[in-house]
């Protein structure tokens, strides 16, 4: 391993809680890293997204990626840039693995709702309580707050590395500032710093969005949405069959298996190639002007596209979320789930009861009180900003199918 990559004996390995180092000798021990992936891989929150939309809805057909799916192909992606640069394999998968445990039911319209309601609150009934929903530092949340391994605190304990690069797999800011986050441990998070201060970091990144931009395009077409005509067209996809002297016949509606053979694949080995090259370039520049024996935070973003590359992922980006995440189709999608959720929120606050025991436990725990269920003070709870935010990690950790059969159970008569 390069004398850059991430070490499993340094600085980075720091935990928000302190553990026991006596593992059972019986089986063979893990790295730091190591184990990080495997309490992601064995959390609850990994298994929901399974039945997380990732673009399309899941009802549409069983070939279309989830939320999971679309996980692993960024581990596949970041390992293969990873191997490439000598980085640290099991900090990479862990990052990747977890980078998207925080997302809610029905895609990005779920953030985007449950954040508009903690933000600016909801028909004058639900107050705001000025809080963010962002799907990063919701991951973060998840592995810090909503997962448990043992009694004696909450979260799954995971090492500052790899919870820096799950929070930071996207932005940290948007345009009025930081996401705001009260009761979230950010110490030394480098919130100055819009991208991950490990290169293993900044490589889950890069690769999230080729996934985004390749994986996502098939869905594309094989929706239906996206013109195969169209889509040769595209400047990015041009020049990548040019590179690869592969002749494709333009007027052709090609199935999406073809998509894939022809297009797909050789899309994802193009992006991975010259990220590779340039990133080498990058980090090659970085270790002659520092000591980098010294220093083990990246202050400089290192793991990139080329200029030129960079233009044309931009440029397909745009198309795509213009004929996608605009799309009729999408739209439709997205209202539906946008009324279930509003409707969700309603239902818990006016009605706290009827939230199961498990997150009343919780919450209760978390206040120092005991639970009792027939003691309950709905108005108390009501004016209580934890309890609000409780309503919001409880929806956003539901799978879509849960989340549609909730629905139903709260508001459809029993004997329709």
């Amino acid at each position: 391993m390069e004398i850059y990559a991430a070490k499993n004996d340094s600085v980075f390995l720091t935990k928000r809680h302190y553990e026991d180092r006596c593992y059972n000798y019986n089986i063979i021990n893990r790295d730091p890293f190591q184990r990080d992936r495997d309490r992601i891989i064995h959390s609850r929150a990994f298994r929901r997204m399974m039945h997380k939309t990732q673009v399309f809805n899941a009802n549409k057909g069983d070939h279309f990626r989830n939320r999971l799916t679309h996980t692993l192909e960024v581990s596949q992606i970041a390992r293969s840039i990873g191997k490439y640069l000598k980085l640290n394999d099991e900090l990479i998968e862990a990052i990747a693995l977890g980078h998207d445990l925080g997302h809610t039911p029905f895609g990005h319209i779920g953030e985007r709702t449950l954040n508009t309601i903690l933000m600016e609150g909801l028909d004058n009934e639900i107050p705001p309580i000025k809080q963010n929903f962002k799907h990063n530092f919701q991951s973060l949340r998840v592995v810090d707050k909503l997962e448990t391994r043992c009694a004696d605190y909450l979260g799954i304990n995971l090492t500052f590395a790899t919870r820096e690069g799950i929070l930071k797999h996207t932005k940290v800011r948007n345009k009025y500032g930081y996401y705001h986050y009260l009761d979230l441990d950010l110490t030394d998070m480098h919130l100055d710093l819009p991208f991950s201060i490990t290169l293993e970091g900044q490589v889950v990144a890069i690769a999230d969005e080729i996934a985004q931009c390749t994986h996502d395009l098939e869905d594309g077409v094989r929706s239906g949405v996206i013109n195969f005509k169209s889509l040769m067209n595209q400047p990015l996809v041009s020049q990548c069959m040019e590179a690869y002297h592969i002749a494709v016949d333009k007027g052709t509606a090609a199935p999406a298996y073809e998509t894939r053979s022809l297009i797909i694949k050789n899309l994802v080995g193009y992006l991975i190639y010259d990220v590779c090259k340039q990133s080498e370039e990058n980090i090659s520049q970085y270790i002659k002007k520092y000591d980098i024996q010294n220093e083990v935070i990246f202050k400089k973003q290192r793991v990139s596209f080329s200029n030129a590359i960079d233009q044309l992922v931009k440029e397909l980006k745009n198309w795509m979320d213009d004929r996608i995440i605009y799309s009729e189709e999408v739209s439709i999608s997205d209202a539906k789930a946008q009324y279930l959720i509003k409707q969700l929120f309603k239902a818990f606050y006016v009605h706290p009861k009827q939230l199961p025991d498990y997150m009343l436990g919780k919450y209760f725990k978390l206040k120092g009180r005991s639970f009792n269920r027939a003691g309950m003070n709905d108005a108390e709870l009501k004016k209580d900003a934890m309890f609000i935010r409780m309503v919001a990690d409880h929806i956003g950790g539901m799978t879509d199918q849960f989340a549609s059969r909730t629905y139903k159970k709260l508001y459809y008569p029993d004997y329709i």
